[in-house]
């Protein structure tokens, strides 16, 4: 492993290379020697791959280009029972050690310009935060007193505290699926959590509250049900609410209109056993 190879690579390598390149190259220099500065192993190995985040095709590419920026050389090709090894070069000093940074505002020789910006002689312009100084609003046990927002209820208007069955984990828009079904008669467990109820919620606005009920009372007269995840098949093949605007469509009236049953007043139509 070339830790120094790495580092070397971090802050001398040629600027011209992408972030791409780069990161090749620090993956290769970890498997490299840091004397030899050739690799070990494989390119090819998953690990270059994903230390990279590169495809097999994108490697290739990326190691062609590091060649040409002279960032890299090819020393052996791949053969059947060897690896293809690469070196990676002498890179030039990114500074020369003699000259000094034209900031010298931050030289162990030079103080800081800013006498007065942090020296622990000088307190603080605001005096509220200084130590010896508590601020008012800090009680004994040291708890900053928050100041009241506009948003925030005053003591004599509290807030009503919210319905108690929400705390059982039921999202508000699905209390009347939940209270529809049970006062139906139809007991059954609600056994989802979190995002397992956006597949109801969804249901819900496509085809409304009143048909899942009817489905939920339906079905659950025909066999024993458990659980209302019974239902959710049987709620995603319902059709959805009509659109707005949908006219309901008018019922041809029948001649004479509805008349109720009444029993024949020729008996011979009982003869022969009926």
């Amino acid at each position: 492993m070339g830790i120094r190879l790495i580092v070397e690579v971090l802050t001398s390598a040629p600027e011209a290379l992408t972030h791409r390149e780069k990161l090749l190259l620090v993956v290769l220099a970890e498997d490299a020697n840091d004397d030899t500065r050739i690799t070990w192993n494989s390119v090819e190995r998953p690990e270059v791959l994903r230390g990279a985040k590169l495809s097999r095709a994108q490697l290739y590419a990326v190691l062609k280009s590091l060649a040409t920026k002279g960032a890299l050389e090819r020393l052996t090709a791949g053969q059947k029972n060897a690896a293809a090894k690469y070196k990676i070069p002498m890179f030039a000093a990114p500074q020369c050690p003699g000259i000094a940074d034209t900031d010298t505002s931050q030289c162990p020789g030079i103080p800081d310009t800013d006498e007065n910006a942090q020296c622990p002689e000088n307190a603080d312009t605001e005096p509220s935060q200084c130590q010896e100084i508590p601020d008012v609003s800090v009680r004994e046990s040291l708890t900053p007193t928050p100041h009241p927002s506009s948003t925030t209820p005053s003591a004599s208007k509290q807030e009503e505290p919210a319905d108690d069955r929400l705390s059982y984990g039921y999202p508000e828009a699905a209390l009347p699926l939940v209270e529809g079904i049970t006062a139906a008669g139809v007991n059954v467990r609600w056994p989802f959590k979190g995002d397992q109820w956006f597949p109801i919620l969804a249901l819900i606005t496509k085809s409304g509250v009143p048909a899942l009920v009817d489905y939920a009372v339906r079905a659950a007269a025909r066999t024993n049900v458990d659980s209302a995840k019974y239902f959710l098949r049987g709620w995603a093949e319902l059709p959805p609410l009509p659109r707005p605007g949908t006219e309901r469509p008018t019922l041809r009236a029948v001649a004479g209109g509805w008349q109720p049953y009444t029993n024949p007043v020729d008996v011979s139509a009982y003869s022969n056993g009926f």
